[in-house]
């Protein structure tokens, strides 16, 4: 994907689809870090939309698997079962596709939630992040218990620095090149 002239880029969205594709496809567990606007669910949203396989718009991403996602809305009120519910969906899911062409995900959002339910349902996550047979993404707005988060790859999303934020906005407030281009007919 080629920027045009003056399109700002962002890194930190570039960096978390870079990853998270490469984890993904390598079925390595992966937790994405970072505080709201750090564009953890973006991340998961493209990926879900590019992702599609021999349906894919790019040629690139027509070579590569369909990535389909299972998720799971993480809150205090997880448990074990319900976590290991949706794990077991999702394996299920892949045991079925024809080799090579479908990797699931077992999307994990807002994964620190859980980690305030009296019930510890992140325990699962000891077994399960061991070579599991599909990959496995989990977001969330601060770290984890680092007996979880040493068994996946972790990408820490820091604060947005205010040029950030600014090269964002202006981004989003600049008028679209098509909308310039019909300004001009």
């Amino acid at each position: 994907m080629a920027l045009e002239p003056g399109i700002a880029r962002n890194d930190a969205l570039r960096e978390n689809v870079f990853v998270v594709v490469t984890c993904v496809f390598n079925r390595m567990p992966v937790f994405v870090v970072g505080k709201p606007g750090t564009s953890k669910t973006l991340t998961l949203q493209i990926v879900a939309s590019n992702l599609l396989g021999r349906r894919s718009a790019d040629a690139f991403w027509r070579a590569h698997p369909a990535v389909y996602i299972f998720p799971y809305q993480c809150s205090p009120l997880s448990t074990s079962g319900a976590i290991e519910t949706q794990f077991a969906k999702a394996c299920a899911y892949q045991a079925q596709q024809p080799p090579g062409e479908v990797v699931t995900v077992l999307l994990l959002d807002e994964v620190g939630l859980a980690e305030h339910s009296p019930d510890m349902p992140l325990k699962v996550l000891h077994e399960v992040l061991v070579d599991p047979p599909v990959a496995i993404v989990g977001l969330s707005n601060w770290a984890l218990d680092p007996a979880k988060m040493n068994r996946a790859v972790l990408l820490r999303r820091p604060e947005p620095r205010e040029a950030d934020i600014a090269l964002t906005a202006a981004s989003i407030v600049a008028p679209t090149r098509d909308a310039a281009d019909d300004d001009d007919a």
